[in-house]
């Protein structure tokens, strides 16, 4: 477990605390609102739970495996941001930044170990 791959893994700990305990701040971090009840229980269940126990499971397991899933995770959240600025007419400079800040994160998880699991051949 590299000291990046630990970094990328905290910070997915901290999005999850920062949707579990603070909906409200989640929420404005991602420019959503959180007005009902519902809205706030779903960014304390996804923003919060699912994120929390994606950087906690690495952390806790310390396989290369683990990390390269929540890695993946990021990535695809970063890949798809992009595709849906180019579909939704979405090109903001908050999207921009989202894509960097996940795509970031991804690599932070995905150095070292859990790529070279991922370039392993059988």
């Amino acid at each position: 477990m590299e000291m990046l791959n630990v970094a990328g893994a905290s910070v997915t700990v901290l999005m999850g605390c920062l949707g579990l305990f603070f909906p409200e701040r989640a929420a404005a971090f991602t420019g959503l609102k959180a007005v009902t009840t519902p809205g706030r229980s779903e960014f304390r269940s996804t923003f919060g739970g699912l994120f929390l126990f994606a950087g906690i499971a690495p952390l806790i397991l310390t396989m290369p495996a683990t990390f390269l899933v929540v890695g993946l995770s990021w990535a695809g959240a970063a890949a798809w941001r992009v595709v849906s600025i180019l579909a939704d007419n979405a090109n903001s400079p908050k999207n921009w930044t989202a894509v960097a800040f996940e795509a970031g994160i991804a690599t932070l998880l995905l150095t070292g170990d859990p790529v070279a699991l991922l370039l392993q051949t059988t």
